[in-house]
């Protein structure tokens, strides 16, 4: 089954390399940790920084895991559960919380978030289900189209917050 060989890889990659990029821009400095945490307003106080390094380290342990499928993408699933938890709670709290899965952004979480959560947990279910009927592993050629696939969907992903601001109405414009 090569369709389904490709639908893994790419789906590992994709995830791997969302959560690789989102824990690396938490991780890549003190200032980066303490403005995620600063963010994470639903905690008290004494606990965002260390609920930071959980999120941060839940991230990169899922890139890492993505070359065992059957242990990354379930760690995936979970993870991006419980974001998805955290952006209803911030929303149903009337909170306006900047979004800070990438680095630093403009945007406040929203429905735009959840949108996107979606979408990953959708091809962490896509990879389940070819890793649950996937038989021999992917040849070269297979990889040479996979990988590049998995990219272009997670560059998708990292510029989210980009590509929905480019639909935003605006005021007074023609």
């Amino acid at each position: 089954m090569p369709a389904v060989s490709l639908l893994l890889v790419a789906c590992q990659v994709l995830i791997g390399a969302v959560f690789a990029v989102s824990a690396f821009t938490k991780l890549r400095g003190r200032a980066a940790m303490r403005s995620f945490a600063s963010s994470l307003t639903m905690l008290p106080a004494r606990l965002r920084l260390a609920a930071a390094g959980v999120v941060a380290a839940g991230e990169a342990a899922v890139a890492a895991l993505m070359v065992v499928p059957r242990a990354g993408l379930p760690l995936a699933g979970v993870l991006l559960c419980g974001f998805c938890a955290v952006i209803v709670i911030t929303m149903r709290q009337g909170l306006r919380v900047p979004c800070r899965c990438f680095g630093s952004s403009g945007s406040h979480l929203g429905p735009v978030h959840l949108v996107r959560n979606g979408l990953l947990l959708t091809v962490v279910a896509l990879g389940w289900t070819a890793l649950a009927v996937s038989g021999a592993p992917p040849t070269v050629a297979q990889l040479a189209i996979a990988v590049p696939a998995g990219l272009a969907g997670a560059i998708l992903m990292i510029a989210w917050d980009d590509i929905a601001d480019l639909f935003k109405e605006t005021s007074g414009s023609v």
